[in-house]
This record gives C-alpha cells, structure tokens and sequence, in this order.
C-alpha cells in the first residue's frame, strides 16, 4: 500500500462557508432588529392583548354568576366570592399575576389599579356588615375590566 492509494482529509466544502454567512446574518439581523424596527416607524404595543377565547370565557363566567343572581339561587356574599374568584383567575390567565390570594391593596402596589378598583368593590359586597343589595355595580366594573384589558 502506497501514499497513491491513501484517501486524502476531506475538503471544506464551499456550502459550509455559505452556511455560516447566512448564520451570522441572521444573528446580527437579530440584534439590530429593535433598530430597525424603530427605523421602520413600527410603535411598540400599547398594552398587554389578551386572546378572544380567554375574554369570551371570562365573561360566560360572569354571566353565569349575574344569571344565578337574578334567580335568585344564590346569595350575594357568595356571588360576591365566586366573582372575586373569576376576576382572580382572568388577572393569572391575562397577565401571568399569581393572584389567587391577592388582596386590592397588594393589586395597587403591583400597578393593577383597575383589578384594585374591581377587588374593592368586591370586598365592599363581600364582607358587609348588612346583606348588600346586589351586585350589579361590581358585575358591570368586573366586565370592564375584562373588556378593557384585550
């Protein structure tokens, strides 16, 4: 066996360099992307959007509540809990916040006035000292706020 019949290294093939280029491009087109963007006239979002399907639910949910209100089957404390529950529950799903035991005033520190505001009116219908009268002030502020924040 002589040095002829030996097979030689492989060669770099001309696509790898290709390969690579095309890599770096992307990589600083990823890091100039704000730039261009900017450059581009392209504002950034004005707030948080939340899908159609998490609205539609929340509000189904609210409904329910309003419907077992009206029917007079349900107490208003209770009503009251189960909608704090709901509002609770939207703030995870739409913005991430882990608000299962979230209080109003805990929502004003974090900069969610608008689940404060619904919280409070709430807990105004929920720890009464008389049975409150209704809850049609806190359905309506709790679709708002759903409605507000998509």
């Amino acid at each position: 066996m002589g040095p002829a019949e030996l097979i030689g290294p492989l060669e770099v093939s001309p696509a790898w360099y290709v390969a690579a280029c095309f890599v770096l491009l992307l990589a600083c087109g990823n890091l100039f992307a704000p730039l261009f963007r900017a450059a581009a006239g392209v504002a950034a979002a004005d707030g948080p959007r939340i899908p159609i399907p998490v609205r539609s639910t929340y509000l189904t949910r609210i409904s329910a509540v309003e419907t077992g209100l009206t029917a007079e089957s349900a107490d208003v404390r209770e009503s009251a809990q189960q909608l704090a529950t709901i509002v609770r529950e939207f703030a995870h799903d739409a913005w991430g916040v882990k608000a299962e035991h979230l209080t109003y005033r805990d929502a004003a520190v974090a900069g969610l006035d608008d689940l404060a505001q619904c919280l409070l009116g709430l807990y105004e219908a929920e720890f009464a000292e008389a049975e409150p009268a209704g809850l049609q002030p806190q359905i309506a502020e709790a679709r708002k706020l759903v409605a507000r924040w998509s």
